[in-house]
């Protein structure tokens, strides 16, 4: 007769590690549900190697837009030739070199750059109004006779100077770089001459003519050149800028030259420059020369 613990044993007891569960034998949804999560989990690897892949890369800053303005002091010796026309001729009138400072009565000079990667875009601007100072003044055609003697003569001018150009870099290194620019120089100039003569003519007679003339003369030209910097110090902080450029239009032919030495810092540069500027006009322009050379002082802000 059976005890109470064996009427409840089960018939054949299974090892416990020979112990299984049982599936029906063919059902499609495990390999379905399997197959579905392969698919699910390929689609997500895709995705996520496509993401990484289109994800920008570290942002180089020489591939964003950066600005720099520059204010800067320009004290050049100013000298020239201005021609202005009289009723019977005309007169010449020498200026200078004369002291930048002395005579100049007011002035705005500064400089911006935009630059992307090789490209860059640049301005300048400069406005000057001179006082009086004394010239040399010739008369020409015979306007006065040819006994003709300066006694005192005296010009006013003002200015304004805008240029507009371009440029790229064809060459860098770990030495500096060379950038091609060309561009565009406009040169406004408006200036007047007051002069007395005591002359005498052929026959002998002495008179003392007056001289009140003024003149002005806008000028477009187009330029090309290079512009750059050469590294002095390894940290690349002391460096040595240049620019040069020829060209030509409205005047027979301009040219203008910088060189000088730099620092740079953080924020910005301060550089310390030699520049030099001239325009050279036809025989029937108010400009007939006019050069502007002397030492500049710049502070450069970048952002």
């Amino acid at each position: 007769m059976l005890t109470q613990s064996q009427r409840f044993r089960p018939a054949i007891e299974w090892p416990q590690a020979a112990r299984v569960v049982v599936s029906p034998p063919y059902s499609k949804e495990p390999v379905m549900i399997r197959c579905a999560r392969s698919i699910a989990s390929l689609f997500v690897a895709v995705f996520c190697t496509q993401a990484f892949a289109t994800a920008p890369d570290t942002v180089d800053a020489s591939d964003q837009w950066q600005f720099a303005i520059t204010p800067y002091l320009w004290l050049p010796n100013v000298s020239g030739t201005l021609r202005f026309s009289l009723p019977g001729g005309g007169a010449d009138a020498s200026t200078g070199p004369y002291d930048y400072l002395q005579h100049l009565q007011f002035v705005i000079m500064l400089q911006g750059e935009a630059r992307k990667g090789d490209w860059s875009l640049f301005a300048d601007s400069i406005y000057l109004d001179f006082g009086r100072h004394d010239s040399s003044v010739n008369a020409t055609n015979g306007l006065l006779g040819g006994g003709d003697t300066q006694r005192s003569a005296e010009t006013t001018f003002r200015g304004v100077l805008v240029q507009l150009g371009g440029g790229r870099t064809v060459l860098h290194g770990t030495w500096g770089n060379v950038d091609a620019i060309v561009g565009m120089r406009y040169l406004g100039v408006r200036s007047t001459l007051d002069a007395s003569f005591t002359a005498s003519s052929n026959s002998g007679t002495t008179v003392s003519p007056e001289i009140h003339a003024s003149g002005e003369q806008n000028i477009f030209d187009g330029f090309a050149g290079v512009r750059g910097h050469v590294l002095v110090t390894d940290d690349g902080r002391w460096y040595v800028p240049y620019y040069i450029d020829v060209g030509g239009g409205s005047s027979r032919f301009t040219w203008q030259a910088m060189t000088g030495v730099g620092y740079a810092m953080k924020w910005g540069d301060v550089s310390l420059t030699y520049r030099y500027l001239a325009f050279y006009g036809s025989s029937d322009q108010l400009v007939q020369t006019l050069r502007f050379n002397g030492p500049s002082v710049n502070v450069t802000i970048r952002f």
